[in-house]
């Protein structure tokens, strides 16, 4: 499987400030992410080109009707947190975050870089999305690569979700369907062997690093100890902005 920098994502660090301005923000980026809505988050340094930000944020909206834009003055300290969590402190402004309808930041642009196709494209599929929260939060994940005609699969899950106790439950099962259209875009990613007739396991530990990928059946011990493993690279799954560097699956 090949390196593709957009499975390339930053472990956000979460310092909780009981604030109005945050909880308000927050609440907002809560609610729409309850109706199971994208947040394209526009996000400023006072009021400087808020319009324009704005204005970006809004056209991707059309394209992605299933979201809502959301504006943020980061520098209202106030809104502390949220930077602290989303990471993007020393980032140029404005710019735009792309949040998924779980609360993962999946990416973000510059206004300067941001298109409304490019913003669109960060929207990551259900399931990568639950990767990508996975490694937000620390957690290792275990990808199951299957067909429905694979007989080996619910075993490969089995031992996948003893691997999870074996780590203390710091961890989590994606199980990703190669023939679902709706995950296309993160198969793509993955590069798997789509003529595979036994389900694979795809092993990234809790930096969001790849680290080995098996074929069933596989023990759970196994599991445990490919997820402790670290690289030496330090890549970390998701994007956050164009021009980021790290590794994925190969």
């Amino acid at each position: 499987m090949k390196k593709n920098a957009k499975w390339i994502i930053a472990i956000f660090a979460f310092v909780l400030i009981a604030t109005t301005g945050y909880s308000q923000t927050k609440e907002k980026i809560e609610k729409a992410n309850s109706k199971k809505n994208v947040v394209f988050l526009a996000v400023t340094d006072g009021s400087k080109m808020l319009t324009e930000v704005k204005e970006m944020a809004a056209k991707a909206q059309k394209k992605y009707p299933k979201s809502e834009v959301i504006a943020m003055d980061k520098s209202d300290k106030a809104n502390g947190a949220l930077v602290s969590k989303y990471g993007f402190g020393g980032a140029p402004m404005p710019m735009i975050l792309v949040i998924a309808s779980n609360g993962v930041v999946a990416g973000g642009y510059s206004l300067q870089q941001s298109t409304p196709e490019n913003l669109v494209g960060l929207i990551p599929t259900a399931k990568q999305a639950q990767a990508l929260l996975a490694f937000s939060e620390g957690k290792t994940a275990y990808i199951v690569l299957y067909k429905k005609s694979m007989k080996d699969k619910a075993a490969a899950v089995a031992e996948c979700n003893k691997a999870v106790a074996g780590i203390g439950g710091k961890g989590v099962v994606v199980e990703v369907d190669l023939d679902d259209k709706s995950e296309a875009e993160f198969l793509d990613l993955l590069k798997p062997e789509m003529a595979a007739k036994e389900t694979h396991v795809l092993v990234f530990n809790g930096k969001g690093q790849f680290n080995d990928e098996f074929k069933a059946p596989v023990q759970s011990a196994t599991l445990v100890t490919s997820s402790r493993k670290v690289a030496k690279s330090g890549c970390a799954p998701g994007a956050c902005g164009s021009g980021t560097s790290g590794c994925g699956p190969k």
